[in-house]
């Protein structure tokens, strides 16, 4: 086995049962997603749709108490009078209620009927190279062997039931929605088809609301799911039975109707039934079950590699002298692994979360106009966490800054899709009907539907709800996909579109008086206060340090497109002197980058958000070589808020150290984003204590996919950084990794990166580039050098050699 592939690095396993959800196993192809909670005797599939959410469609500004742009100007005028209280006050009369919720479309209920062995035991495991979860334990007959995968292929989830002696097996269908009709298949579905109808809630509020109705049913869109036994099989009373055989297959299909915004729909008249029954394919009669699974299963696998593989770590298991790990892999909890990974440095355990961030990311965001949700395509709870919705001002962005670096970027389109949609639709109504303004925007919540104007329902904190900056930040991630990827045709029909709305929105936010100052107002830190002039937690002023950095890579992204597309139009140059014109960052008498438009004392000294440095990453405004003196201010603001935070942000701060070229802290928050979440000392327990669960999901508490796809992104980025031309080996290596190897981490200008070093320094790198193009490489071992790169030839530098040669790996 390839030391890349070894198990320690790919298997995630556990010898308990998974007794809740958060225990269970993820699979998923992006459309659908199932959490496998097994036991001796059977798994529970938890199941989820990307296309089910709650909602109907609606006005986006519906429930807004003021939607009228003057209300702004109030607003602007209280915060001049230095009066924050009364221009929260207004920005909350400009507040919609909430998003709507994605939801869960409750569970498929497996049960193998056979005498369990006394010692049945059970063992699961994840495999992340073959997108299969498995489950094993022993019945008086012998082994009992469960498979499941969400078909990349295909698109159903199958599961597999492989016996020593036959069995027979009962499927049950139920959840938390309402069944929109009795529990019986309809006309369009076989005797070996169970099919449940679901309604889904026309609104859903977030669990901080109490309406008087929090989950609301009414004339909305439908769902269903259907599961098919291949092979013979009955429905007796709601339960799919199947005789006694040593092989069962079963194909599982969810689907909902009508379509929502953004959604191809081939077939815009179907119902959710018969759309749900369509994804389990064509009947199979009198097949062989196992070829036949067997056949899906290696269709699946080949599809999951086709990406999966594309990029992997090891951190020097084998040259250490450190034991395989594969024996351990197959023997070893991962739950276990987590614990000791507290105290004692595991490498593997590193190199197994940085491969499980780009699982988690390829299993919920593919073949889909919808982006990952807050948990990612896996949700239990009705409602789920936040409304398992999207948050903008970081946890959506951040969920896809592994995308690009690690090989992913078909992965990045359902996001940039839903960037385009927003832009052209919702966005520009609210930047329109609520601010008065041109272009598009979206506030730090949004949903299935497009939602982008700010939420609280009248009494929600500004410091959140308050943020029109959204449209900037996501604008941006198009640009990141050209940067990487090099596609003209796109850069000019899609992304130049975007931005130019976004430029045009923020050349009607920025203020500028009459000595040419520029200034936002109003103005947020997402999500942190300020004391104000009575004392009081503040949310709201102006020109803060974000808003800035946002502005200003928002520009930049303008003109490097305007450059590649050859433009010259004017509200190009127009925003490069609008955002010129804003404060520039200042530093603190405490040594700290000044997070407000002044100084200020903080209300939260710890804040989880790092709102104000965006311009050390995910943007590169400062730069520890190009602006020091910020970079120096940056690090010590990072200091100021403490070890101690949310598993996503440790992760954020993981990436801050890696651009600050400090390879020691960016490992100490990366051994507390690694540790149990839930640990045995009650001692230990926060209510904000960033770690992993038992199954590896990172916690904010609760789990957030983001935490977990950060995590892989700022290892990636201690590993490899490009921009401006240049790209930086090793430019954060943790002193705990001296050894390793990287394969298929991508550079800005579509250059594909491999590395190998040892003692801390580079012994040698492997470039790639899509097209021809000349880069700066820097790097331990290698020095400075200027590489030409042709498209699709491969270059090879070598430790202390002057010139590159071609390569022979």
């Amino acid at each position: 086995m390839s030391t890349m592939l070894r198990e320690a690095l790919h298997v995630l396993g556990s010898s308990r049962p998974a007794d809740r959800w958060i225990d269970s196993f993820p699979i998923g192809n992006g459309v659908r997603g199932a959490m496998c909670q097994g036991r001796a005797g059977g798994i529970r599939l938890w199941l989820n749709d990307i296309t089910a959410w709650s909602g109907a469609g609606a006005d986006p500004l519906a429930g807004v108490a003021e939607p009228v742009p003057w209300a702004l100007a109030q607003a602007r005028a209280a915060l001049a009078a230095d009066d924050p209280a009364e221009a929260e006050h207004v920005l909350q009369r400009q507040q919609t209620p909430w998003v709507q919720a994605f939801l869960p479309l409750g569970w498929v209920d497996v049960s193998v009927h056979a005498p369990l062995a006394a010692d049945a035991g059970s063992r699961r495991t994840l495999d992340l190279r073959t997108a299969t979860e498995t489950l094993e334990y022993r019945a008086i007959g012998g082994t009992v062997r469960h498979r499941t995968w969400a078909d990349a292929e295909g698109g159903a989830i199958v599961h597999r039931i492989d016996a020593d002696e036959p069995v027979s097996v009962s499927v049950r269908i139920d959840g938390p929605l309402r069944r929109a009709a009795e529990d019986t298949a309809p006309p369009s579905a076989a005797e070996d088809t169970l099919v449940v109808p679901w309604l889904l809630p026309v609104d859903v509020a977030p669990g901080h609301e109490s309406p008087d109705e929090p989950i609301r049913y009414g004339a909305g869109r439908t769902a269903a799911t259907a599961v098919r036994a291949l092979g013979p099989a009955r429905i007796e009373s709601g339960v799919l039975r199947t005789a006694a055989a040593r092989v069962h297959v079963f194909v599982i299909g969810t689907a909902s109707a009508p379509s929502l915004p953004g959604e191809a729909d081939p077939d815009p008249a179907a119902d959710a039934p018969t759309r749900a029954i369509r994804v389990l394919g064509p009947a199979e009669d009198g097949i062989d079950l196992a070829a036949a699974a067997d056949r899906r299963h290696a269709q699946h696998v080949a599809a999951h590699q086709e990406l999966y593989t594309r990029c992997a770590l090891d951190l020097g298991a084998v040259e250490t002298g450190r034991p395989d790990g594969d024996a351990a892999a197959r023997t070893a909890d991962t739950a276990d692994r987590i614990i000791a990974a507290e105290h004692a440095d595991d490498p593997d355990l590193a190199a197994l979360a940085f491969h499980y961030g780009r699982y988690l990311l390829l299993s919920s965001s593919r073949h889909t106009g919808l982006p990952l949700t807050l948990q990612g395509l896996w949700n239990a709870e009705l409602p789920g966490p936040w409304s398992s919705a999207y948050t903008t001002n970081i946890n959506l962005p951040m969920a896809y800054w592994a995308a690009e670096t690690t090989g992913l970027a078909e992965c990045h389109e359902p996001l940039l899709r839903f960037i385009a949609r927003l832009a052209a639709g919702p966005g520009a109504q609210v930047a329109r009907e609520l601010h008065g303004a041109e272009g598009w925007t979206v506030h730090h919540n949004s949903d299935a539907w497009g939602h982008a104007a700010p939420v609280g329902a009248g009494h929600g904190d500004p410091a959140w709800a308050f943020w029109p900056l959204g449209g900037a930040w996501l604008s941006t991630h198009l640009w990141e996909h050209y940067a990487f990827g090099g596609d003209v045709d796109e850069l000019r029909e899609r992304t130049w579109p975007v931005l130019e709305s976004a430029a045009r929105f923020a050349l009607s936010w920025i203020l500028v008086d009459d000595q040419g100052r520029a200034r936002t107002s109003p103005s947020t830190s997402p999500e942190n206060h300020y004391l104000g002039p009575e004392g009081e937690p503040v949310g709201v002023g102006e020109s803060s340090t974000a808003d800035v950095a946002l502005l200003r890579a928002l520009a930049a992204a303008c003109r490097g497109a305007a450059d590649a597309l050859g433009r010259t139009d004017a509200w190009v140059d127009d925003l490069a002197a609008a955002v010129a014109a804003l404060p520039d960052p200042a530093i603190d008498a405490d040594g700290t980058l000044r997070e407000w438009d002044r100084p200020r004392t903080d209300a939260e000294p710890a804040h989880r958000h790092l709102s104000h440095l965006v311009g050390v990453f995910p943007f590169a405004l400062i730069d520890r070589e190009r602006t020091p003196e910020l970079a120096r201010a940056a690090a010590a603001s990072i200091r100021a808020r403490g070890l101690e935070s949310t598993g996503w942000a440790l992760a954020w701060r993981m990436a801050l150290w890696a651009r600050l070229g400090d390879g020691a802290r960016l490992h100490e928050q990366l051994t507390m984003a690694l540790r149990p979440a839930e640990p045995a000392d009650p001692a230990l327990r926060r209510e904000h204590r960033g770690g992993l669960y038992s199954n590896g999901f990172s916690a904010h508490p609760p789990f957030q996919i983001d935490g977990n796809i950060g995590l892989t992104a700022g290892i990636a980025e201690g590993l490899l950084q490009s921009h401006d031309g240049r790209i930086r080996l090793l430019p954060a290596l943790p002193p705990q990794w001296p050894n390793g190897r990287v394969r298929g981490l991508r550079a800005r200008g579509g250059v594909r990166v491999d590395i190998d070093w040892a003692g801390g320094r580079v012994v040698r790198v492997r470039l790639q580039a899509a097209r021809a193009t000349t880069m700066e490489v820097s790097g331990p071992g290698v020095g400075v050098r200027s590489v030409d790169l042709t498209a699709n030839a491969a270059v090879l530098l070598e430790s202390e050699l002057i010139e590159p040669k071609e390569s022979r790996w």
